[in-house]
């Protein structure tokens, strides 16, 4: 018996070791090769997303050339005019800069002489609440998430080769992993099943809920509603940051919120912010998990994680594709004895392992 827990012992410390010699090989390669293993991770990433559309389009035309090529040209093209309506409402946003600040320096004066119970000594410190909410500030935050975009549209054309070769490899790649490891083909191809099903299952609601809660987020700031500079700017950051789980979506609503405030009344500004963390309370805590249900299964905490730390070596594009990637590595880990513990700590739910 003691043997027998000594052997055990000694496996599950052999499992820990080897887990953590190729996390810090994977890490270091992250860093390494990051020129070569972003691009791929984006171009996977975007064959999820093109995949569902591309599906529907191919069962009424029966051709894979048109139903991928119709799906890539409409994706093209809707860049293309999304980013030209993006540019003007920067450049708009760019110009009233300066009335914003004014606006914010008259709320600032008069707050720091009301009578607000001992909090308007913090609007009295100009450099604090300038530091904290300035439009400068969310000038500098908003072209800096737009620059590390741009530097992700910079790796395209190396994507967009990878996402060629993975497209026209997709129904050979199964067969020449059979013949070349056919003891491992089995489990192989559940680890792909299921990683497809999940993963196309988180890309659905992660595009069909960023684009609700960013079309309603847009409404609210829109002429239509309160009328901010730079509403088609703040709805796309939204539906662009709201990729990156648990703290994207906050993020995206700061920038607005502190602008409403300077250019609003009271009233006015509280009702506005109501209304968006409403608009990102039912996205985010009923519609989205509602579409994606458990096949994604990761705990809220080891998704902070991931996201930080691909943030950390890829930038924002790392915190967008850090989910899809710990989606796969769970799965790949629940499929062996020896890590399954470590999959189940990863899950959000273990009465679903």
């Amino acid at each position: 018996m003691d043997d027998v827990l000594k052997v055990d012992v000694h496996s599950n410390r052999t499992t820990a070791a080897s887990i953590a010699i190729v996390s810090v090989v994977v890490y270091l390669a992250m860093i390494t090769l990051q020129s070569i293993l972003m691009p791929l991770a984006i171009a996977i990433l975007l064959y999820f997303i093109i995949k569902p559309p591309e599906q529907i389009i191919y069962r009424k035309v029966g051709n894979r050339f048109v139903s991928y090529g119709t799906v890539l040209v409409s994706g093209i093209l809707t860049v293309y005019l999304v980013s030209i309506f993006l540019y003007d409402n920067l450049s708009q946003f760019v110009d009233e800069i300066p009335e914003i600040t004014a606006a914010f320096e008259e709320k600032r004066q008069k707050y720091a002489d009301a009578d607000l119970y001992g909090l308007e000594a913090l609007f009295s410190d100009s450099d604090l609440i300038s530091n904290a909410a300035s439009p400068e500030n969310i000038e500098t935050f908003v072209l800096a998430i737009l620059g590390s975009l741009g530097g992700f549209l910079g790796t395209m054309s190396t994507v967009v080769i990878f996402l060629l070769f993975i497209v026209l490899e997709e129904h050979t790649i199964a067969k020449r992993f059979n013949s070349a490891f056919p003891d491992s083909y089995g489990r192989a191809k559940k680890i792909v099943s299921e990683s497809t099903e999940s993963i196309t299952a988180y890309v659905v609601s992660k595009v069909t809920c960023s684009a609700g809660q960013a079309f309603v987020m847009t409404l609210i700031i829109s002429p239509i509603g309160f009328d901010l500079p730079g509403w088609f700017l703040f709805g796309i950051l939204c539906f662009l940051l709201d990729f990156i789980p648990i703290i994207g979506a906050l993020f995206a609503t700061i920038p607005p919120v502190i602008i409403g405030f300077v250019m609003l009344e009271p009233l006015s500004a509280l009702f506005m912010l109501a209304m968006l963390i409403g608009n990102q309370q039912v996205f985010g805590s009923f519609i989205e998990p509602n579409l994606s249900g458990a096949k994604i299964g990761i705990s809220p905490f080891v998704l902070l994680l991931t996201v930080m730390l691909f943030a950390q070596v890829w930038g924002i594009a790392g915190a967008i594709i850090g989910a899809p990637i710990v989606i796969i590595v769970r799965l790949i880990l629940d499929e062996n004895d020896r890590t399954r513990p470590i999959a189940m700590m990863m899950a959000n739910d273990v009465e679903e392992e």
